[in-house]
């Protein structure tokens, strides 16, 4: 195995979940409460550092009174397949506000360092600086609003200064049908609606977004020599307007007061702008801001900007399509690709075209600026900007990727005629859950939908699987569903391990009957069923536990599917059943790579009527095999249930001292302890003068030993004591944050 840095900082304390109890949340949440009933809610620090991924954290209405940052550490993470939600609760509004903390560069509201959350429907204000900081990768925020902070009130940027190169920068984020508004500086010249810049990986989208009367910009993508080039972002369907000033009237000759600014400092980075509206700015609609990167700038309107609608300076190398202008402070500048007679500008005073169009408030239903929002947060304009009929833009354009139209060719800016709300087109993400346990198949098949596609879908379980049940956007348990696509939407497919060939399970790394392992799951080489294997730390004693059902006693075969590129000899596990070593010599002889993939020779064990949890574990402290997967063949063995029994080796209950490590600490510090039986263990830090700072965990352990790493960002360097409570006793532990 390779000695991953991650190997040292992940701990497994149970099996890959994909349906969990949710988490309940309150205003008025103990963090003595575990959160799992809504009449005894937790507090969302709390639920933050508890929840599994598949996890859904239920916030109720009101308001949350904040002075520190929310964080969610870049170790706590869901998955591909199973997200960490956080939600708002019904129609409830739930409102973080940070207004308690000091205005400083270091005080975000909501840190977000994780991957694969989604947090849905909160509002997020009077943060020190950004409402959200968004560093991590494939994270949705949806129907969210940043208000009231005194930086951009959501940004995408690294978290950690340390992250210097663009692939440690966010990434795959989908910021979808927010709104950012009134956010303001104290110098009136950084406070952005939305803000990816600086230190923003690639493939980050916002879509149907609402950005207005913040302090600078409504968007900024500002790219500066010393960090280099941003990854390109696109924008699609979002609206800009009266940005350089607030909501109260008030402005400042500092700001820079774009509706979208689209990068800087020279250097080149091909943005996607599609269907996007800018109007009433205190300066630009559209700037490249000296970006000369080929941005795709396509089916946009601006209209009645101070300055330019659209600014794109000379060496632009941006493509403009089907785009439309109308009344502005300037001349537009245009430089770039102006494809055929497409693009209709605002130049001198007048209306301007290639060809012969020529655009005039009849072409209009209303100029009258009108924005309001539909149920699901998009942006919904009315008449406003929208074409009237027989105005010479409609069907006046060319087609273009990711541009949805009505009619013989698409209309002339970001409003098609015959739609109150930009169309837009969607993407529906399909996951079978496990990788390895069959496919999905949908009808129509496209990587995007038009609004009120609908779609079928199939899923057909692979050899040795059950297909279970839908989530997500699909239910039931049928293995056709049908989805309507009105926004992007995500459906998973849960596939159950069988018994295969009359007498042989199949466990794979995230099937039913795997249960933990002491180690990390990884897809960095190639060749593994489903992508995924098992990286067992590089020590004695550590393993991979399954849950196993047997009808009845008897004797049954095993055999795991490995790669060991790493070792010049065979190494050897154990095999233990139900605590007890069974077998004490397993072999899992060297193999050419780590992408050379085998299995083992069978071996044979007893198992007990019933449930019986199987471990191979390690026997020395050196490199070990990879491990896909593990088939046990006889009499109908079935996936078993974790919970029933413990998953440990019996010298995990010989008991360690409760301790803190390392002490002092930067960044990341773990926390072992012992317990004599499953019981709760409630853990929490605590400042020198007895001020409760933060829980990290209150949560049922097993019997054994158990161990919590956390994450010390967020704390002030100083002096803490951390108390542990279990078995009716409890610790008190000193930490040195330096």
């Amino acid at each position: 195995m390779k000695k991953h840095l991650l190997m040292m900082l992940c701990l497994v304390f149970g099996g890959i979940a994909y349906a969990q109890t949710p988490l309940y949340v309150s205003p008025s949440g103990s963090s003595s409460n575990p959160g799992t009933s809504i009449n005894a809610p937790t507090t969302l620090v709390n639920a933050i550092a508890t929840i599994p991924a598949g996890g859904t954290i239920y916030l109720r209405g009101g308001t949350y009174a904040f002075s520190v940052s929310v964080i969610i550490a870049d170790t706590n993470n869901g998955t591909s397949s199973a997200n960490k939600n956080i939600f708002a609760y019904g129609s409830e509004v739930p409102v973080l506000n940070f207004s308690g903390q000091a205005i400083a560069d270091a005080n975000r509201g909501f840190v977000l360092d994780g991957d694969y959350w989604h947090v849905t429907g909160v509002t997020i204000l009077g943060a020190g600086d950004n409402g959200m900081l968004l560093s991590g990768n494939n994270n949705t925020i949806e129907k969210c609003i940043f208000s009231g902070n005194h930086d951009s009130g959501l940004q995408l940027s690294r978290y950690k200064t340390t992250n210097t190169a663009i692939s440690q920068w966010p990434a795959n984020n989908l910021i979808l049908n927010c709104e950012a508004f009134d956010n303001q500086d104290p110098d009136n010249e950084d406070a952005d609606g939305f803000a990816a810049k600086l230190t923003c990986g690639t493939g980050n989208v916002f879509r149907g977004c609402i950005s207005h009367n913040n302090i600078d910009d409504g968007w900024d993508f500002y790219a500066k020599t010393e960090t280099g080039a941003i990854g390109p972002v696109t924008l699609d369907g979002c609206v800009s307007y009266n940005n350089g000033q607030l909501s109260s009237g008030s402005t400042s000759g500092n700001g820079d007061k774009n509706g979208f600014k689209l990068g800087g400092s020279g250097i080149a980075v091909n943005h996607i702008v599609r269907r996007c509206v800018a109007f009433g700015n205190g300066h630009h609609g559209f700037t490249d801001n000296n970006n000369p990167g080929n941005i795709e700038v396509t089916n946009n309107t601006s209209y009645n900007n101070a300055e330019s609608n659209f600014n794109f300076r000379e060496g632009s190398t941006a493509t403009f399509k089907n785009n439309l202008s109308f009344n502005a402070g300037s001349s537009d500048k245009s430089n770039g690709t102006d494809v055929g007679t497409t693009n209709v500008w605002w130049k001198n005073n007048v209306s301007t075209n290639s060809g012969s169009l020529v655009v005039s408030s009849a072409d209009f239903v209303s100029l009258t600026a009108s924005v309001a929002k539909n149920s699901d947060g998009s942006p919904n304009l009315g008449n406003f900007l929208a074409l009237a009929s027989g105005s010479d833009m409609i069907n006046a354009g060319v087609t273009s990727t990711g541009i949805t139209y009505i009619g013989s060719a698409p209309d002339l800016g970001a409003r098609e005629s015959g739609s109150t709300s930009n169309p837009g087109t969607y993407t529906l993400t399909l996951t079978a859950s496990p990788a390895a346990g069959g496919t999905i198949t949908a009808s129509p098949s496209a990587s995007s939908y038009t609004s009120g596609t609908v779609v079928t879908l199939t899923a057909s379980p692979a050899s040795g699987y059950t297909f279970t049940s839908w989530s997500g956007a699909a239910s039931g348990t049928s293995t056709t569903a049908t989805v309507t696509v009105t926004s992007n939407i995500s459906v998973t497919a849960t596939f159950t391990g069988t018994s295969t060939g009359g007498n042989t399970l199949h466990i794979d790394d995230a099937g039913s009957g795997y249960c933990s392992a002491d180690g990390s799951r990884q897809n960095s080489y190639t060749g593994a069923d489903g992508g995924y294997y098992i990286n067992l730390s590089n020590s004695a004693a550590k393993g991979v536990n399954y849950a196993v059902n047997v009808p009845a006693a008897g004797t049954y075969s095993f055999k795991w599917r490995y790669a060991n590129g790493g070792s010049s000899v065979s190494t050897v596990a154990r095999l233990i059943v139900n605590g007890s070593t069974v077998v004490s010599s397993v072999s899992f002889p060297v193999t050419s790579s780590w992408t050379t993939w085998t299995t083992t020779s069978s071996i044979t064990a007893n198992l007990v009527a019933g449930n019986n949890i199987v471990r191979i574990e390690t026997t020395e402290a050196k490199e070990f095999a990879n491990i896909d997967w593990m088939e046990v063949t006889g009499t109908t063995p079935s996936a078993g249930v974790c919970s029933s029994a413990r998953l440990a080796a019996k010298n995990d209950f010989e008991p360690v001292l409760t301790r803190v490590y390392p002490n002092p600490t930067s960044s990341l510090s773990s926390i072992a302890f012992f317990n004599k039986q499953q019981d709760r263990v409630i853990i929490r830090i605590f400042s020198t003068n007895g001020n409760l700072v933060r829980t990290l965990i209150n949560k049922v352990y097993p019997a054994g030993n158990n161990q919590l790493t956390f994450d010390t960002n967020g704390l002030a360097n100083g002096v803490y004591f951390i108390k542990v409570e279990n078995e009716g006793k409890s610790e008190t532990l000193r930490l040195v944050k330096e």
